[in-house]
């Protein structure tokens, strides 16, 4: 994949080079990452779309990452019940099926539909239950690949967004099911969807909603902690960049769906677009200045919420009793960064992915078994970082022995809940 500066500095949608940085914030990384580590927001001062700034070798150590971290952690996750990659949960079915709802007027079975970021080709299962035939995937995880392969039903191959290897003319309907944001040129992806579309055909998107990152609270600065995103669109921002690759606005929707659990709610925005050739440049309005406004609302509470945790944390290490950690993910991370939990006496890590057993550690501490909790100290505090799963952890490990204090940080809540 050719990568300029442009594509790495200025704004992914309209190339302006009057961009402005809105957060600089420390996220962490398991020892030997090439995951990127400080996340930088920008945002556009002409067409208002926010991205994340990535330097060359930042985006490709990100390509590495989800080859050799990302696809490892979700393929073996033990929570099958969450919206992974290519899952066939009920979350991501009904993800799945919001989508659907959206397009399905517009198409009939015999249509050449591709999949782009088909992951273990999830999407494509669904349509293929609908009674679709012609379908096929496209992704660039080569873990996930492999898995699809054993599906003889699916014709699925390596590709991206940005170079998709099929011949003019050849789809229907082309989806980019939570893709988009992936990005780093979003341009490139409409101009890749319009050459393979045939005349007429449609660009199915659904991306989370950056607009309403503020009110679907989950933990602090949780949208951005997902490094992985690196494009953050409102309708506005998408439609923006559709225009003015000669794609018309036919219809959206925004729903939400559950991500890893109940409490733990994606904003997503659904769009399809027709290519109509007729491109449009950008309107002088204030339109592309809201979602800027946005996030700058969004950054300032996250902030305030970090203070509360900064207090919490200070408190801890001064006490400093044993600390053992239950959920070693991005929520972690951006606590032993961002507070004083990295000079806490922390005893344990534990996590249930028998992945980060095997291949992670923080600062050269390994992470263990989940049923080693019960060795702890009765005067030891456990925090719980896996928020999505927090009230599930708080009875395991007490039902497991645990007679210390617990603490969910998503609440700042110091209990104890009781069994049933």
């Amino acid at each position: 994949m050719g990568m300029s500066k442009m594509e790495l500095i200025n704004c992914p949608v309209c190339s302006c080079t009057n961009i402005k940085k809105i957060l600089n914030l420390k996220s962490g990384n398991i020892d030997r990452s090439t995951l990127y580590e400080n996340i930088i927001i920008q945002s556009c001062e002409k067409c208002g779309h926010v991205f994340n700034r990535l330097m060359k070798d930042d985006y490709i150590n990100l390509l590495n990452y989800y080859n050799h971290e990302y696809a490892p952690t979700n393929i073996g996750s033990s929570n099958l019940g969450g919206d992974r990659p290519g899952g066939k949960s009920t979350y991501t079915m009904n993800r799945h099926l919001q989508l659907f709802n959206l397009f399905k007027s517009y198409t009939n079975e015999e249509m050449n539909i591709l999949d782009v970021g088909c992951a273990m080709g999830g999407m494509l299962s669904f349509l293929k239950d609908q009674g679709y035939d012609n379908l096929y995937g496209i992704d660039l995880t080569q873990k996930y690949l492999d898995i699809a392969a054993k599906n003889k039903d699916l014709k699925i191959e390596f590709g991206s967004a940005e170079d998709i290897p099929f011949d003019d003319n050849t789809f229907e309907l082309v989806i980019l099911d939570q893709v988009m944001e992936h990005l780093i040129n979003p341009k490139k992806a409409f101009q890749e969807a319009k050459r393979v579309l045939k005349k007429g055909g449609l660009f199915c998107i659904g991306v989370p909603d950056a607009g309403r990152y503020n009110q679907e609270y989950f933990f602090d600065f949780y949208w951005f902690l997902m490094r992985e995103h690196i494009q953050h669109f409102n309708l506005t921002n998408l439609e923006i960049l559709a225009n003015l690759e000669g794609f018309e606005l036919i219809k959206f929707s925004h729903t939400d769906t559950p991500m890893m659990s109940e409490k733990m709610i994606l904003p997503n925005l659904n769009v399809i677009f027709k290519y109509t050739g007729n491109k449009k440049e950008i309107e002088s309005d204030n339109l592309s200045k809201r979602l800027p406004f946005k996030m700058q609302q969004y950054i300032s509470a996250e902030l305030n919420r970090l203070d509360k945790k900064k207090i919490l944390f200070k408190k801890i290490a001064q006490e400093g009793r044993p600390v053992y950690i239950w959920g070693i993910g991005r929520e972690f991370l951006y606590l032993y960064e961002n507070t004083a939990l990295k000079i806490c006496n922390i005893k344990g890590l534990f996590d249930s992915s028998e992945y980060k057993q095997k291949n992670s550690t923080i600062d050269g501490l390994a992470v263990s078994n989940t049923d080693k909790i019960s060795l702890a100290a009765e005067d030891s505090i456990l925090i719980i970082t896996a928020i999505a799963h927090q009230d599930l952890v708080s009875r395991v490990a007490i039902s497991s022995g645990y007679k210390g204090d617990i603490i969910t940080v998503a609440l700042l809540d110091n209990t104890r809940p009781k069994l049933d």
